[in-house]
């Protein structure tokens, strides 16, 4: 009975984190009008930090989060995006478990910076064309994708970019699971 609800947690909490996805997305797209999503992963980690430590306190077992990282991982590759995608989810993922679980699934410290770990899993697109920027527009190009999308899509390989992405997914991570936190306490 309880892998029966582990699944269903599971599986829910895959939903809900897909939905926190889509509405960072949308907000992406209609106010900051970028095709590159360069917001997305630290709006995500706003929005979803309810999902991610509500899984955690539901399921207290290893497994949940790399579940939830092999999802993102699965959509990313599914949605057409570089083949090399899935990886940074599913490494988040699996790493973010292990960090959880030292702490038992109940410390508080141990699951926030599990969540900030998770959380730079949603940098995999960014990242991937940073690691291969060539491979990457070409398969862009070769979906008959035009330079100029080609060109409006990229990010940089820069340190400030490096330094906003990253840093900017941590600070929101903290911030959306501090406050997520707090409200599943009450």
């Amino acid at each position: 009975m309880r892998q029966k609800r582990l699944i269903k947690e599971t599986i829910l909490a895959m939903l809900l984190y897909f939905i926190c996805l889509a509405i960072a997305v949308a907000i992406d797209l209609i106010f900051f009008k970028v095709k590159n999503m360069y917001h997305t992963p630290a709006m995500v980690a706003i929005f979803a930090g309810w999902v991610y430590l509500g899984l955690i306190r539901k399921a207290k077992q290893f497994g949940a989060i790399t579940c939830l990282g092999i999802f993102m991982s699965v959509f990313f590759f599914a949605s057409g995006h570089f083949v090399l995608t899935f990886l940074p989810n599913l490494l988040a993922g699996l790493i973010a478990d292990f960090i959880a679980k030292q702490g038992n699934y109940e410390n508080d410290k141990f699951n926030l910076l599990s969540y900030m770990i998770f959380s730079l899993g949603n940098l995999a697109p960014i990242v991937t064309m940073w690691l291969a920027p060539k491979a990457y527009i070409a398969q862009l190009l070769a979906k008959g994708k035009t330079q100029d999308y080609v060109d409006q899509v990229m990010v940089p390989f820069t340190t400030s970019h490096v330094l906003i992405l990253i840093g900017g997914t941590l600070m929101a991570a903290l911030i959306g699971g501090y406050i997520a936190k707090n409200w599943l306490k009450k």
